[in-house]
């Protein structure tokens, strides 16, 4: 998945065939690229992620596994989810949430999975352009995923805990279409504005960065968990100062 391309958030991306559950080639590559958007320690800052998930040895091209739950620690971090305007509407009205909850945008692209009626094959369209909004809700964000190749929507809901550890659960959020086709989340870009409310000693951020260690980078973890049952963990650093 591209730069949460959470994720996005965001974010995540999962893959289940009708008939089987598709298993990861030696040549299945996870990256990550996550950070924040300032340097310096202990201060106001939005977030972006950059997921990407390819396996050249997918048979066929794009039936590859695909993540099922993913979590993203902002090692260090704070959250506090109270700060900002919320979306207070359900989760099946995330779309329809007030523009004063928009926290932040992306793009994704995704492969379409299905079964041949005839050989019982999986069949796979690969490459669908989706676009990302992000909403803030009462203890995480709305990750909603509209269709633009293909019209359809998929709404990721993410939790934020106040110690920067961002979950989502991919396989509950992105159930097979009518029809049984299944979206694959592949590439997922995601940036989270920075958020604040007050001034001076009473400036509140909906994400404030870490102290800077002496080994002067920051650290953001990323844990993903597959269809498959495999795992991974890809770490990002990235330069800080005091």
């Amino acid at each position: 998945m591209r730069k949460v391309h959470l994720i996005g958030v965001v974010v995540g991306a999962l893959v289940l065939a009708l008939s089987a559950v598709a298993v990861a080639s030696p040549q299945f590559k996870q990256t990550a690229k996550l950070k924040y958007s300032v340097k310096k320690a202990q201060k106001p800052a939005g977030v972006s992620a950059e997921l990407h998930a390819t396996d050249p040895g997918a048979q066929p091209p794009g039936n590859q596994p695909g993540v099922s739950t993913l979590k993203i620690s902002f090692k260090g971090s704070k959250a506090n989810t109270k700060v900002g305007k919320l979306c207070k509407l359900p989760k099946d009205q995330a779309p329809n949430c007030p523009p004063n909850t928009g926290v932040g945008s992306g793009t994704a692209l995704a492969n379409l999975v299905g079964t041949n009626a005839t050989t019982g094959q999986p069949n796979v369209v690969v490459g669908l352009k989706q676009v990302v909004a992000v909403y803030q809700t009462t203890g995480g964000f709305y990750f909603v995923v509209k269709g633009v190749t293909i019209g359809s929507t998929a709404i990721l809901k993410a939790t934020f805990s106040s110690k920067g550890v961002l979950s989502v659960n991919v396989k509950r959020d992105l159930p097979p279409l009518p029809g049984g086709n299944q979206i694959v989340l592949t590439d997922f870009t995601v940036n989270i504005k920075k958020v604040t409310t007050g001034k001076g000693k009473k400036l509140k951020a909906l994400v404030t960065t870490p102290k800077c260690p002496k080994s002067k980078k920051f650290s953001i973890v990323a844990d993903f968990n597959y269809t498959d049952g495999s795992k991974k963990k890809v770490t990002s650093k990235q330069t800080c100062k005091k």
